[in-house]
This record gives C-alpha cells, structure tokens and sequence, in this order.
C-alpha cells in the first residue's frame, strides 16, 4: 500500500504550482491522493519518489503532469453552462459589435481553459445562428486548455448525453439548426461545420507572456479557472487580460466565482444577475 507522506505532498504541491500556477489546498487532499494513486496505478508505478520524478520532468514530457491537473481540478462542462452570458452576447453584444463595425471586423474570442469544449462550441452555435440572420457577421473563435487529451477530445467534438444536458433535439429546436447527430452508443457528434469554427490550441495559463496570442480579443471567456490560482497570479492574468482585450472588449469568468478585480479598470454588465466584466471604450 502506498502512503502519501506530508512531505510527499508538499513537494508535489511545489511542482504542481511552479509548472501551472495551481494551488493544491485549494482542491480537497482526498480528491488530490485518490487521482494521485489512480494515476500511478495507470503508469504502473508502486514508488511515490519515482512518480514524483516524472511530475518534476514536464519540462521534456508535461503529459503525466498535464494529466495529473486534469484529474484534479474540475473539469467538468456541459453545452451552454451559464445560459445567461450566452443570451447577453447573442441578444446584445453581436448585435452593438457587428453595428459599430458595419460587418467590417470580424468578432475575436477565446475561451481560456476550454476543458473538453463544450464552452467554445455553445459560442460557435450562437455565432452561427446570429449569422442566420446577419451573414455579413464574422467570428474567430480560439480555445486552449493545458491538457492535451482534453484538447483531443474537443477537438473530436463527441458527448454524452449529460455533457447537452437532454437531448440534440432541444437544441435544434431552439437554434433552428442541426448541431450533430447520434452516434451507435448514443452520443452526439458535433457537426462539422460547427467544429469547423473553433481552433483549439495547447495553452498554461502560468506562462503569461505566451498569452500575447489573445492580443486584440474581443470577448474572453476564463470561466471556473481563476479559483485555483493564487492571488498574485489571478491578478497578473486579469491584468492580461485586460490589455488583450479590445476596447469595450468582454470578459466572463465564472458565476460562482467572486473575488477583487483589479481597481479601476474593468466595468460591471449587470444582465439579469449575469455579470461581465468590460474594458472601457477609453482605455
């Protein structure tokens, strides 16, 4: 039987927050031992010193540590979570963006930390059913996430039931287009034209100058993340996100997240309890 020793711990906690920025006592011991010795008796692995050395080498292979994080931390999403930020968007933010611009620009927006992509695939269904009506209207729509078998699974677009929260047919209904089909098992293939519209990409939120990729977004979307950080990082990647956003450029974390932004920068959108988070048309 394998103990996790304090110190084990503690040195695990080193490694996890120096390669991702995540704070372990932020997640529950028991949940962090239980997918610490799931992993190792997937590796095959029987001594905790030679896992924790591959932990420490994610320098030349970060899978077994971007797995590990995976396992952690909470990843779990469903198509259009937080349906209100979605409705803000389609019934409000498309319509002021795309009028301002008359059709010109297209609108930019990335979903950081995108877990399996139900999140950015519920923005590639708004984008397309406003371009039902607004065809001139263009999107870019960008997702990373630091694990690459989450990204892999995005990227192959098929769910569970639980992850559309009923049936394909609610949705459709609502939409007024097919969004996938059914699998032999039962599951949802996202359509392709849908999956045509989101390009995913492998990002670590700790590495923050690599952020300069969201440069010039319009809406970022950072939703259930922020939490696991500490204070001084959260701050640093608020303060990114802020510049990389365009003026009266949106973010949205998550609603059950609540914490101090930085000062005199960011403005609150109320809708209907939803809250944004928007860069001043000034600065």
């Amino acid at each position: 039987m394998i103990i996790i020793k304090k110190k084990h711990y503690e040195i695990i906690s080193k490694i996890i927050k120096e390669y991702a920025g995540i704070l372990l006592e932020r997640i529950p011991q028991k949940r962090v031992e239980k997918k610490l010795l799931e992993q190792m008796n997937q590796l095959n692995y029987f001594n905790l010193d030679s896992y924790i050395d591959l932990l420490k080498d994610y320098k030349n292979n970060s899978l077994i540590i971007d797995n590990f994080i995976s396992e952690i931390t909470i990843s779990e999403s469903y198509i259009f979570r937080n349906p209100k930020q979605f409705e803000y968007l389609i019934y409000q933010y498309f319509p002021w963006f795309f009028k301002k611009n008359n059709f010109e620009f297209p609108l930019k927006i990335w979903s950081a930390g995108c877990s399996h992509g139900e999140e950015p695939y519920s923005i590639a269904m708004i984008a397309k059913d406003f371009q039902q009506n607004n065809p001139k209207a263009k999107f870019r729509i960008n997702a990373g996430d630091i694990n690459k078998n989450s990204l892999k699974i995005a990227k192959e677009g098929v769910y569970t039931s639980k992850s559309l929260h009923g049936k394909i047919e609610f949705f459709e209904d609502k939409l007024g287009f097919p969004i996938g089909k059914y699998d032999e098992n039962g599951n949802c293939i996202i359509s392709e034209d849908i999956r045509n519209k989101v390009d995913f990409h492998w990002l670590n939120l700790k590495n923050v100058s690599s952020l300069k990729i969201m440069q010039g977004s319009d809406i970022i979307f950072c939703r259930n993340v922020l939490i696991y950080f500490d204070e001084v990082l959260r701050n640093k990647l608020l303060d990114t996100f802020f510049d990389c956003l365009n003026p009266s450029g949106i973010l949205f974390i998550g609603e059950s997240e609540c914490f101090p932004f930085p000062k005199n920068k960011f403005e609150v959108v109320d809708n209907q309890g939803s809250y944004a988070y928007k860069k001043p048309e000034s600065r």
